[in-house]
């Protein structure tokens, strides 16, 4: 592995309490599922609600589409591959990104514990995801610009954020919309940053080290300010 490449593992992990924090919640509240599923019938039946991945989700290393999970390598490209995609940016410019399949994100979960994974329901139940789902299916349907134009959880505009991070839901080829996709604005993780238990944030520590193998001088634990006793 070159200098470049180990710096962007570090950035990837180390960069904000953002990306842990509301990769967490977000991790945790996101359907398994695309909806629509046989058998439900109600109004956004006949809404389609998946397309091709569209470029702004695309990988900015491979230079396309996620072709397999940045933690375990799993092909994802195959019909019937969920996976969620996470990338951050910096004026427009990408900072970091990865692509995790259901299995790794089961893992991250597993590292939760009780009273970190009630928290973080809770706070992402005030949101609302599924009625966000719905109402935006209705008016916009599968265009992915008003999905992602405000931040989920402040509502402020996501244009002249200087950082800012996009969330996807994708089965295969395809991005599904299932609660996501969402942005969020760096700036909002004080109040999630609150949520973790100090279990939690040793188990996490020790998920990072197995999943990415930094080596001790690169280690780095979850930044933060509160931790819950």
């Amino acid at each position: 592995m070159n200098v470049l490449q180990m710096l962007d593992k570090v950035i990837s992990l180390t960069v904000t309490n953002l990306d842990n924090l509301c990769s967490l919640a977000i991790l945790s509240k996101v359907s398994d599922a695309p909806e629509n599923e046989e058998g439900e019938f109600d109004e956004l039946e006949f809404i389609p609600n998946y397309i091709s991945v569209p470029e702004m989700f695309h990988s900015f290393t491979e230079e396309g589409p996620f072709s397999k999970c940045t933690l375990c390598n799993r092909p994802l490209l195959g019909d019937g591959t969920p996976y969620l995609i996470h990338k951050a940016f910096h004026r427009s410019e990408v900072i970091f990104e990865y692509a995790m399949c259901l299995p790794c994100r089961a893992k991250m979960q597993e590292e939760l514990s009780t009273e970190s994974l009630e928290r973080i329901n809770q706070y992402m139940d005030q949101f609302h995801m599924e009625d966000r789902n719905e109402q935006l299916l209705e008016e916009y349907g599968t265009e992915v610009a008003p999905w992602v134009s405000h931040c989920f959880i402040s509502g402020k505009p996501i244009k002249g954020e200087d950082e800012y991070h996009y969330y996807a839901f994708c089965d295969g080829p395809d991005l599904v919309f299932n609660g996501l996709p969402m942005a969020l604005a760096g700036g909002v993780d004080e109040e999630l940053n609150e949520l973790l238990s100090q279990q939690t944030r040793e188990r996490l520590d020790g998920f990072v080290d197995e999943q990415f193998g930094l080596p001790p001088e690169l280690k780095k634990p979850i930044k933060g300010s509160p931790i819950l006793i």
